[in-house]
């Protein structure tokens, strides 16, 4: 079913998922506030999808899902963050994020078509990176400007395609 970005926004600000929908135009959580809601978003395609300077203080959890564009940068997922089975077809930007806390970020069986940014992240709690493909590669293991990702939690990093340790951003 096809809906309009502003009618997909209101449906995460009422704290339902998004289901089985193809939205185009731009979702944008961009509050640089607190967000206190789950955003659940399954089994749909999106043009354009942003939660950037935002500080989730519920799960986010992206699955099954195919995004055109998408970007997460100043973001904190204290509430953990779960991206499965899901098609990026450009560049992911997670700098300056993380900060999960006591929750769990896990990105598995996902497929990203462009480069995926890490830099400048703080993973507090477990991370587990899985069966992904980088086609274009990742930062994630890598030092940009001789600044690795912290992680205070030995993170599980298992069969990925991709270079994982690039000192780009």
């Amino acid at each position: 079913m096809k809906v309009t970005n502003f009618e997909a926004l209101e449906l995460l600000q009422k704290g339902k998922p998004l289901v089985g929908l193809t939205i185009s135009g731009q979702i944008n959580l961009e509050t640089n506030k607190i967000w206190n809601k789950e955003v659940i978003i399954e089994n749909c395609e999106i043009e354009y999808f942003s939660g950037s300077v935002t500080r989730f203080n519920k799960v986010v959890k992206l699955s099954n899902t195919k995004f055109k564009k998408s970007q997460f940068v100043f973001t904190y997922f204290q509430g953990g963050l779960q991206i499965e089975n899901c098609v990026f077809e450009e560049y992911l930007d997670f700098q300056s994020g993380g900060h999960n806390q006591q929750n769990t970020i896990s990105i598995c069986n996902n497929y990203f078509h462009d480069f995926v940014n890490f830099f400048d992240c703080w993973f507090e709690s477990l991370v587990l990176i899985k069966n992904n493909q980088f086609l274009k590669g990742t930062n994630l293991l890598g030092k940009p400007h001789d600044i690795p990702v912290t992680f205070e939690v030995t993170p599980i990093i298992e069969n990925n395609l991709g270079v994982l340790d690039l000192n780009i951003e």
